[in-house]
């Protein structure tokens, strides 16, 4: 069984919990309570006397603050030696004082392995305050993620949450996660001894947003740095050809919390823009959807649609005896999706079935075009060769896409012969893609007009 790593916010009930049976302290804490991080080597001095007292007052008490209570209740219920526990404190002088106490009060116990780094991008979550509520949402929440993800190591299952302690405007999110994820999360009340263990319910996330509007999610994909993401203007032409469409879009996503619009200061140029961005709980659908999900849905649609697209085919040539069709046909290392033979009029058709929301152009230059069609030429030189490109969508494919169609054709006529081009179809599909009596018809296959794009 998988070691578990605990997960533990650091809040400043230690301090209080202290402040109530001891009258020494107070001015000291109120001084302190307001203040961030990089403000600590100020009040070094005061701060390292109030924590040495609160250090000593707590040796013994396995009451001494709420984190310690849960995370020895914890314990009990993970049934496991040497857990390793990670604090993470927030942007604050108190939190990461009230974390160094705690991790000597664990370290001293045989079960617990403790982890605390007092430094901004380790055991201190930069941005993690609540005098600040955007930096709060856009900095603080994203680092804490990324923090917890780290100590994750791609693998969610292997942590827990310990949300007792810390901010309790951080606990909804992490709540969040702690469901998209599965993410065993437990907490305890202040005068209460029974730990609890929140539910796993039964919530299915809806990534077809996502997945139908890709390419608009990754122009607000997380890593992209601020000024680098779209205004709405921009963002619309991601969503939907139509602009009143693309609107109704945009208004859609927003009502889902997905999307927000805010101001980014580009210092540099002194300029200020709105611009289109996920937001926290965009970021993490995101996420979720990208590390787990995408690769197993692209591949499933992916065969599905190619199988529908040959039973098109297949069906429509039945009576053709000089004409066969071919699913999956090998050329050494290389696979064509669809092969149509024509042996009468000596002409064979490649034919490439894609996902027309997230069109994967290298592939279809580098391993298609460089290397599939000499290869398919190669075994068949007799025959007249064509390349067809259909793009499965259930909107019609973006304008903004025909540029990268068009350096693909060019790229082909450089490879192939200056006479040679390829075919673009947008595949429309139903909403339902995988319903097994869906059958293509000859009006659900439209060819992309590439005039006027040029590389």
């Amino acid at each position: 069984m998988e070691k578990k790593k605990v997960i533990a916010l650091v809040g400043t009930s230690i301090f209080e919990k202290y402040l109530k049976e001891k009258e020494n302290g107070n001015d000291v804490y109120n001084n302190l309570k307001d203040k961030t991080f990089v403000e600590f080597k100020e009040w070094e001095e005061d701060a390292r006397e109030f924590q040495n007292s609160i250090k000593e007052w707590a040796k013994e008490r396995t009451d001494a603050s709420a984190e310690i209570k849960s995370l020895s209740k914890i314990k009990e219920e993970l049934k496991q030696d040497k857990i390793p526990v990670y604090l993470l404190a927030t942007d604050t002088i108190l939190s990461p004082l009230a974390a160094e106490i705690i991790k000597d009060w664990l370290k001293e116990k045989e079960d617990f392995e403790v982890h605390f780094e007092k430094e901004y991008g380790k055991g201190i979550i930069k941005g993690l305050q609540v005098r600040n509520s955007k930096e709060f949402e856009e900095e603080g929440l994203m680092n804490l993620f990324e923090r917890i993800e780290e100590i994750a190591e791609g693998n969610p299952k292997s942590i827990v949450f310990n949300i007792t302690g810390g901010y309790k405007a951080v606990v909804p999110f992490l709540t969040f996660y702690a469901q998209i994820y599965e993410v065993p999360a437990y907490y305890i009340f202040e005068d209460e001894e029974e730990l609890i263990k929140l539910p796993q319910l039964p919530l299915e996330v809806d990534f077809s947003l996502i997945e139908d509007y890709f390419i608009a999610f990754e122009a607000i994909s997380p890593d992209k740095i601020p000024k680098n993401l779209p205004s709405k203007e921009k963002f619309l032409k991601y969503l939907n050809n139509d602009l009143h469409q693309a609107e109704k879009k945009f208004e859609e996503l927003k009502q889902s919390k997905l999307i927000v619009i805010k101001e980014i200061v580009d210092k540099e140029n002194k300029i200020k823009e709105n611009k289109v961005s996920l937001t926290i709980y965009g970021k993490l659908i995101y996420k979720k959807f990208f590390k787990e999900k995408a690769k197993e849905y692209n591949k499933l649609k992916g065969t599905f649609m190619e199988l529908k697209l040959f039973e098109y085919f297949y069906n429509k040539y039945l009576n053709e005896k000089d004409i066969k069709v071919h699913h999956s046909s090998k050329f050494s290392d290389l696979e064509a999706d669809i092969i149509i033979e024509n042996n009468k009029e000596k002409t064979i058709r490649v034919i490439e079935v894609k996902p027309g929301n997230r069109i994967p152009f290298d592939d279809i230059k580098e391993q298609k075009i460089k290397k599939l069609l000499p290869r398919v030429k190669e075994k068949y030189p007799d025959y007249h060769l064509s390349f067809e490109v259909y793009l499965y969508r259930k909107i019609e494919i973006l304008d903004i896409l025909k540029g990268k169609m068009q350096d693909c054709n060019q790229l082909a006529k450089d490879e192939m012969g200056r006479n040679f081009e390829i075919k673009w179809y947008w595949l429309k599909i139903t909403d339902n893609i995988y319903d097994a009596h869906q059958i293509i018809k000859d009006s659900d296959i439209n060819p992309i007009d590439l005039g006027g794009y040029h590389v």
